[in-house]
């Protein structure tokens, strides 16, 4: 009994050890892999800004815009477009030259352009129009 108590303690310990020495692109990574993008970002904005924290908000902002605009319940499409265009606005922040943020955002204005009196919401406009995007 003491053996298999030892055991459990020794293989938390190995277990709480191994997370903490997680790199930070590792720890991004996990929380993306299981779609806790917010969290992910929460991480990255709690440090000091470096050119790794900016490509990993970049990536991780990406990431989270293909995840709502592709994952979206029909129901709530327009609201999942808005928000992934906030994230891909977010991108084009960071690097203005994202071909793949660009890509999805024209994709997204594309469909929108096709219903007469529909639009992005206000404020993603403002910041698309600051960006160079037209609607």
């Amino acid at each position: 009994m003491r053996f298999l108590v030892f055991a459990l303690l020794a293989f938390g310990m190995i277990t709480a050890c191994s997370e903490s020495t997680q790199t930070l692109d590792q720890q991004v990574d996990a929380l993306v892999a299981e779609e806790q993008f917010e969290d992910a970002l929460a991480l990255l904005d709690k440090q000091d800004s470096s050119p790794e924290v900016e490509a990993l908000k970049e990536e991780t902002h990406l990431q989270y815009g293909i995840h709502l605009i592709y994952n979206a319940d029909p129901a709530s499409m327009r609201e999942n477009a808005n928000n992934a265009l906030r994230e891909f606005i977010a991108v084009l922040e960071i690097n203005p030259e994202n071909e793949k943020a660009r890509a999805e955002t024209e994709q997204i204005l594309s469909i929108y352009r096709t219903f007469p009196d529909r639009q992005p919401a206000e404020d993603v406009l403002e910041k698309l129009r600051e960006l160079g995007f037209t609607m």
